[in-house]
C-alpha cells in the first residue's frame, strides 16, 4: 500500500482523502459517537444530565493519539477498550459509569466509519462535480470534432469525438444518481449493543437510537452488525467509479501513442529520463491502475458479507483496511482527472488526419 508513502503522496494517494480517513480522525469520530450516545441518553432520562454534561466537556478537550490505543488493540482487537480507558481517568467516579451505557465497541467503530464516509462522499462530489463540468466544456470546445472510432483494437468508422467523451461522462452522470440512492442506505447509525437487541435499554431502545442518529446528523436504523451489504454497495460504487475513469485513462493512452497523436496528456509532463522527445500519459497509467486496485480490494469487501452469527471480527477486520484505502485511490483518481481534463491538448488536425487516410486508404 501506497497510503503512507510521501514519494508517492500525490502520484498514488490524496492528501486531502488521507486527512479525511486518517487514525486521528477515526478518533475524533469515536468520541463523538460516544459523546453524541450520553446525550442522547440524559435527553430521554437514561443518565443523569450533570454526567453527560461531563462526559461532553471531557471528550472535547481530551487529546488521544493513535499511539496511545495502539497497544491496547493488539490485546484486545478493537481500540475502544484502550480509548475508554483513556476517558474514564478524566471523569468523576460518578460519571465514568455512564460513559458507553449499553453500547458495544462495534456500534462505535461502525458509527465513526459512517461518518468519514459521510465526509470522504462530499469531497468525491465535489471532485466529481468538477470533472463533470471539465468534460462537458471539452464536448462544447471539440465535440464536433471528426475521429476515428476503435473496436476491438483495430479502426472502425468515423466518428465524433464527442461521442468518446460522452462514454467518459455519462457513466458518471448515472454514478451520482446511484450515490443519492446509496446515501439513504448507507448513512445510518449502528446501535445494537452487546448482540444487537439493544437490551440494556428496554422500553427506551428504539427512541434512543432515533435521537442518537438525530444527534450525529445520521438516519435512523435498525443494528446492521453482521449486514454489511450497504457498506459493500457503497464500495462497488467507488470500484465504479475507478473503473469508469480507468476507461477513459484507457482510451487517452491509445489515442495518445506517437503514431496516432490525437492528444497529448500534458504537455509539461511525462517526460522520460532517457528519452527527452517523449510524453508519457502518466496520469492515464495511475488511473488505470487505480482502476484495478479498487477492483481487486472490492472483491476483499464483499468477503465481508460472510459474517458469522452475531459478530464476526474475521470479517470485520477486513474493512479497516479495505475502505479507507479505496476511498484515498477514488480520490487520487478523480484528482488525476481533473488534471487530465484542465491540461490535455487536443490535436484536432490529427483526429481529421486520421480519418481522411482511413477514408481514402493513405
Amino acid at each position: 500500500m501506497m497510503r503512507n508513502s510521501s514519494i508517492f503522496s500525490k502520484y498514488l494517494s490524496d492528501e486531502a482523502m488521507l486527512a479525511i480517513v486518517s487514525d486521528e480522525i477515526f478518533i475524533q469520530k469515536m468520541l463523538q459517537f460516544e459523546t453524541a450516545l450520553a446525550f442522547a441518553q440524559a435527553k430521554l432520562d437514561m443518565i443523569p444530565h450533570e454526567a453527560a454534561a461531563e462526559i461532553n466537556h471531557e471528550l472535547n478537550q481530551i487529546k488521544i493519539a493513535p499511539e496511545d490505543l495502539a497497544e491496547g488493540t493488539v490485546k484486545n482487537g478493537v481500540p475502544v477498550l484502550s480509548l475508554l480507558s483513556i476517558v474514564k481517568e478524566k471523569l468523576s467516579s460518578a460519571s465514568k459509569q455512564y460513559l458507553h451505557f449499553g453500547a458495544t465497541s462495534q456500534d462505535v467503530m461502525d458509527t465513526a466509519q459512517v461518518i468519514i464516509m459521510k465526509d470522504a462522499m462530499i469531497l468525491l462530489e465535489e471532485r466529481l462535480n468538477t470533472f463533470i463540468y471539465h468534460l462537458t466544456q471539452l464536448i462544447n470546445q471539440f465535440g464536433n470534432t471528426p475521429c476515428m472510432s476503435r473496436t476491438r483494437g483495430q479502426l472502425a468508422i468515423p466518428i465524433t469525438f464527442g461521442i468518446k467523451i460522452k462514454a467518459w461522462l455519462q457513466p458518471l452522470q448515472r454514478q451520482m444518481q446511484r450515490l443519492a440512492e446509496i446515501k439513504k442506505r448507507l448513512l445510518v447509525v449502528q446501535l445494537g449493543g452487546a448482540a444487537g437487541t439493544l437490551s440494556a435499554y428496554e422500553d427506551k431502545a428504539e427512541a434512543l437510537v432515533k435521537e442518537l442518529a438525530e444527534t450525529l446528523q445520521l438516519q435512523s436504523s435498525t443494528q446492521w452488525h453482521t449486514q454489511r451489504d450497504d457498506l459493500c454497495e457503497f464500495t462497488n460504487w467507488l470500484a465504479m467509479l475507478t473503473g469508469t475513469l480507468g476507461k477513459m485513462g484507457a482510451d487517452i493512452l491509445v489515442m495518445s501513442q506517437s503514431e496516432i497523436n490525437e492528444v497529448i496528456e500534458n504537455t509539461d509532463g511525462g517526460k522520460s529520463s532517457a528519452m527527452p522527445h517523449k510524453n508519457n500519459p502518466v496520469l492515464s497509467e495511475a488511473l488505470i491502475a487505480l482502476a484495478r486496485i479498487n477492483a481487486n480490494l472490492q472483491s476483499q469487501q464483499l468477503q465481508s458479507l460472510v459474517h458469522v452469527n452475531e459478530r464476526d471480527a474475521t470479517a470485520w477486520i477486513l474493512e479497516w483496511d479495505t475502505i479507507p484505502q479505496m476511498l484515498i485511490n477514488s480520490g487520487t483518481a478523480l484528482n488525476h482527472a481533473i488534471a487530465i481534463t484542465a491540461n490535455m491538448k487536443v490535436n484536432t488536425a490529427n483526429m481529421k488526419r486520421n480519418v481522411e487516410r482511413f477514408l481514402f486508404k493513405e
